[in-house]
């Protein structure tokens, strides 16, 4: 008879075993990997970044915060300087002063919808053409409330009116945006939107963790040369844009709220030829089909009679101090022509 073995035969870990030993050692690693990038330190993201590093422009702004509805929106509360300038956010999330909710029975309420030249980018809270609106015509008993929001497009304004108009009571909507429309990017709005409720999902599960930052960084900045000789699309068609606007008209006039479209304005510099712009276009059409009053910004828009208007603005597009204050006087003059104020 053989003699038996000292050793004893071991049965192979089961399957079970092997993948949770497996799991086991994976959570370590990383684990481990995300302690000693805590200890070193790992940037966020830019903000308010989450599929792309940037849909709009590759400045980071400070007052901002995703939204997985408008891709981005001012951070509530907010306080602080951008470009040497003060920026202060409401708790609503707007630039400016508070606003009383429900509106005060003895006010008129008027909004002023746009983006970064509505919300006054490169000047202060009290420089923006909303502000000095408002400073002017109080004694009347109107509130003008900026809801401008840097970036915005006519996508991201719509819905941001639709969030705004049962809550703020808005008896006037002034509505300038379009430019951002235009802007050429990887994706258009609609495909952005679609990443963006898909990547919230997983980021709002995963920020604390510093290896997540470190991987979507690198994935981010992947996005700076994957486009690079490939086509790029408008973030709105023009004809996007056109129902933009109309759905824009239909959301305030079922609040009670009368719309007001405000032409694009654009610097114009001595020797410069009149800029031409579909959305312009567009948007004066949009206005005649539907009766929407459409004030021209006169010195500031795409024909002026001004051979150089290049004091009103910092830039191309955004207003000085002195551009901010000429708008306010035209739409004051334009609004009181109708007789809204």
């Amino acid at each position: 008879m053989q003699a038996r073995s000292d050793q004893t035969v071991r049965a192979a870990p089961s399957v079970p075993r092997k993948l949770l030993f497996a799991t086991v050692v994976v959570l370590v690693f990383f684990l481990a990997v995300d302690i000693v990038l805590r200890f070193v330190g790992v940037d966020l993201p830019p903000s308010p970044t989450v599929v792309a590093r940037s849909i709009d422009v590759d400045v980071e702004f400070p007052f901002m915060r995703p939204d997985s509805e408008l891709f981005w929106a001012p951070i509530p509360g907010f306080r602080g300087n951008f470009l040497g300038k003060t920026v202060t956010i409401n708790s609503l999330g707007f630039r400016g002063e508070e606003v009383s909710i429900p509106k005060q029975a003895s006010k008129r309420r008027l909004l002023c919808f746009g983006d970064s030249i509505t919300f006054g980018y490169g000047v202060g809270d009290t420089e923006t053409y909303a502000h000095v609106l408002g400073r002017a015509t109080s004694p009347n008993g109107i509130e003008v409330v900026n809801c401008g929001v840097t970036g915005y497009s006519s996508y991201q304004t719509l819905r941001l009116l639709r969030r705004l108009a049962p809550m703020l009571d808005a008896d006037v909507s002034l509505i300038c945006v379009g430019w951002n429309d235009a802007a050429r990017r990887p994706v258009d709005d609609l495909a952005y939107a679609r990443r963006v409720r898909v990547a919230m999902v997983f980021a709002q599960l995963s920020t604390d963790w510093y290896l997540y930052r470190l991987v979507k960084n690198i994935y981010l900045r992947s996005f700076d040369n994957e486009w690079d000789g490939q086509p790029l699309k408008r973030r709105a068609t023009p004809s996007q844009y056109r129902q933009n606007l109309e759905s824009m008209a239909a959301v305030c006039r079922s609040h009670g709220s009368l719309p007001v479209f405000i032409d694009l304005p654009r610097r114009k510099q001595d020797g410069e030829a009149a800029f031409q712009s579909e959305y312009s276009d567009t948007l004066n059409d949009v206005g005649r089909v539907l009766v929407v009053p459409v004030i021209n910004p006169d010195d500031l828009g795409l024909d002026t009679h001004l051979s150089d208007n290049s004091h009103y603005f910092i830039d191309s597009l955004h207003f000085s101090p002195a551009g901010h204050v000429r708008m306010a006087e035209r739409l004051a003059r334009e609004l009181s022509r109708m007789g809204v104020l």
